[in-house]
């Protein structure tokens, strides 16, 4: 299938789950998150904030642990850029200041927090809206992962997390798409076939 067959099948997918289904299989992804991953070993994990309208998988349950348990891994989120298609990096402080973009996405407010460098982080977890068995990942479309995944460490772990299986392949990569090294779902975690 095409990202865009992909993107229409499962925007409608995610739409029909009930707010209970996306807390309970959320908290199942956390679950395997960290029984999969050596957290403690990592300097520093990168996460989305979840699109609560979209029913994005709701990271919070992978922040909040990291937060009480693993003291030593910071954790960093991003702000976007609207008119470049970058992201910013900053360091997640509890009761830090959060604002809600023009595309009503939960980010930081810049004035009150600390900047991030891409290259001092281990692992990142990446949203998307479906996924194939090679680690190919569909987003929204506006590539703001791609770029970047691409200034991180050229080991840095890529993990998607998605409510849905995969499917067998997505047909229009791009040479600028990055893979995926895994993705959690709330049943498993998959590690990406070689392509």
């Amino acid at each position: 299938m095409t990202k865009q067959e992909l993107r229409n099948h499962f925007i409608q997918r995610r739409k029909a789950l009930t707010t209970t289904e996306v807390a309970a299989q959320s908290q199942a992804i956390a679950r395997l998150f960290f029984s999969f991953f050596s957290v403690e070993n990592l300097k520093a994990i990168h996460t989305y904030l979840p699109i609560r309208r979209q029913n994005e998988v709701d990271t919070f349950p992978i922040i909040y642990t990291l937060q009480e348990k693993f003291l030593k891994t910071h954790v960093v989120i991003s702000r976007s850029l609207t008119d470049t298609f970058e992201m910013e990096h900053y360091q997640w402080i509890p009761d830090m200041t959060l604002t809600i973009n023009s595309w009503g996405i939960l980010e930081p407010n810049p004035v009150h927090s600390l900047q991030y460098a891409v290259q001092n982080i281990d692992l990142v977890i990446v949203p998307l809206l479906a996924f194939d068995k090679y680690g190919n990942r569909v987003g929204y479309g506006k590539g703001f992962y791609d770029r970047f995944l691409s200034k991180c460490r050229s080991n840095v772990i890529k993990v998607g997390v998605s409510f849905f299986e995969p499917a067998d392949r997505i047909t229009d990569i791009n040479p600028l798409d990055i893979r995926l090294d895994y993705c959690i779902t709330p049943t498993r975690v998959w590690k990406m076939l070689p392509s």
